[in-house]
Parts: structure tokens; sequence; C-alpha cells
């Protein structure tokens, strides 16, 4: 009776060791762990400002064209006490995928040798001229992501002002120019993504 117990204990046993092996296979046959990274699509931030990438260190004053009204009485190329003109400012954002907001100002500079030199006005997309004084100050607008027309294209009117209105008397505009001197304007253009 001792030898039956102890046969069935072991077939038991034995019964025991075999299902737990059987069920570890079964399990490991559907068991499976798995690591990676999950990749997210970035979104484009590309403007182009005159058709320079803002994101490079290029200097704007290197991005501005004048383009200065025709003067019998002064050369093609230059500025002179009553000249005007103007430059363009083209922001083309048809490559970026977020909206964002612009902000342009462009007032009288500090570094100006001719302080008489003031924006007079600007245009959007080649509408009306709005009249300013003392400068563009916060031009602002935004562009949407998704947008049919991201580029936008911004005139600048500017004078040499003589007369009326001028800080600076002959012997001023005649010291600029003897002096070798520059008229500047300070432009700054500010883009900011609009986040919700």
């Amino acid at each position: 009776m001792l030898n039956s117990k102890i046969l069935k204990i072991s077939i038991a046993f034995v019964s025991l060791v075999v299902c737990i092996t059987q069920v570890q296979q079964t399990y490991a046959k559907y068991v499976e762990s798995k690591e990676g990274t999950s990749d997210f699509e970035v979104a484009a931030w590309s403007i182009l400002l005159n058709d320079e990438d803002i994101t490079t260190g290029a200097e704007l004053s290197t991005l501005i064209n004048p383009v200065y009204d025709s003067n019998s009485h002064v050369a093609s190329g230059v500025i002179a006490p009553g000249s005007s003109g103007h430059f363009e400012l083209e922001i083309d954002a048809t490559n970026t995928e977020v909206s964002f907001q612009y902000n342009i100002s462009i007032t009288s500079s500090n570094e100006s040798d001719v302080t008489d030199l003031a924006v007079t006005g600007y245009s959007i997309d080649n509408g009306s001229v709005i009249p300013v004084t003392g400068g563009v100050n916060n031009l602002t607008n935004t562009i949407n992501y998704n947008a049919q027309n991201k580029v936008v294209n911004l005139t600048i009117y500017f004078e040499w002002v003589e007369g009326n209105g001028e800080t600076m008397n002959n012997a001023a505009d005649t010291a600029a120019s003897v002096g070798g001197g520059t008229g500047k304007l300070a432009v700054r253009a500010n883009f900011t993504q609009v986040v919700n």
C-alpha cells in the first residue's frame, strides 16, 4: 500500500511538472516585448523675408533695396534733401505649416546722419498708400497656415524732409553730405507662431 501511495504521489508530481512546463511553453509562444520610439512630423517654419530665410544670420539691411523716385536735380541711386523713394518687404510663408503673426516697425534710426529721413507711408499688396508720421509702428497681421495666399508685399515710402517739418538746417544737410554720412531707417521684423 505504501508503494501504491508513493507511486500515485510520484505520478501526480510528474504530471504537475509536465503541466507547468506545457503551460510555460504555451505562454512563451504568445508573449512578446517591443521597444522603440514614436516619430512625429514637425511642422515647417520656413518664412522668407525678401527671399531670405528669417532663420539665417543675414542682416536685414542687406535685404532692403531702396528705389529712389526720379528727380531731375539729384543723381539716380542716392538721396538728397527733398528726395523720396520706397522699398519693398515681401513676407513669403508658402512653405510654413503653422499660423504666425508678423510685426513690422520702421522708424528713424538714431545712427542716421540724416535726421530728416522719415517714413511717410506704406501700402499692403499694392493697395492704397496709408500716410504716416513718425514711422510705421507695429504693423501687425496674422498669416494662417491654411491661407490660400501666404505672401504679403509691403511697400514702405520714405522722404528726406526739406522745408516744412525739417529738423536739419542747410548747414546740417551739407555736413551730412560732405562728411560722407548715411541716411538710415530702423527696420524691425518679428515673427511669432500663433499657439492657440
